[in-house]
């Protein structure tokens, strides 16, 4: 039996996605703050400077009580989430996907975690958006999850965490760092 996460919205869709990051690169000159790790080497993979999330307007930073580190950047948010597998990267960024406004959420690779399905969390600023659902048509591994807010600038939030089998619930690694992007 297929899991859905069923958002109570009419413009939310979930699709599969990888996560890969190429070695990192030489720096480039059109953003003033280069990031850096693997942070750094997640906004090379989606183009760098030219990338759909845009420069870094902040250094990458610890989040206070968390294992992890999080860089906004003019289009969205990267983190590092270590606690859901040394190379986890969770960001979120607007797009226009199939010519609609999109906020994109992407995780991965939980390696070396492999799960069933994955339980997502996203929130909106306008409220119009507030649930936690499964998702079970993802790579065990990684993932992506799409939001289609209805206006420009609504900030969705999201945060996921893998589990193994929906009637014991074990999801032993917990919630991602948060991210978020405002639609545009």
């Amino acid at each position: 039996m297929r899991r859905a996460l069923a958002m109570g919205m009419a413009a939310v869709a979930s699709v599969a996605g990888m996560i890969t990051a190429p070695a990192a690169s030489a720096a480039t000159s059109a953003c003033s703050i280069q990031p850096y790790g693997l942070i750094g080497d997640y906004w090379r993979s989606l183009g760098g400077e030219d990338s759909i999330i845009d420069c870094p307007t902040g250094v990458e930073y610890s989040i206070p009580n968390r294992n992890g580190r999080r860089q906004n950047f003019e289009d969205g948010q990267i983190a590092w989430s270590p606690d859901q597998g040394g190379r986890m990267i969770v960001a979120a960024y607007a797009a226009k996907v199939n010519g609609r406004r999109a906020v994109v959420f992407r995780w991965g690779p939980s390696t070396p975690f492999t799960y069933d399905y994955w339980k997502i969390s996203v929130r909106t600023s306008d409220g119009s958006l507030n649930r936690t659902g499964n998702v079970d048509n993802q790579p065990s591994s990684h993932g992506k999850f799409v939001v289609y807010p209805a206006a420009a600038g609504v900030k969705v939030s999201f945060t996921v965490m893998g589990c193994d089998d929906l009637r014991l619930n074990p999801c032993r690694q917990g919630w991602t760092l948060w991210v978020s992007a405002t639609s545009n």
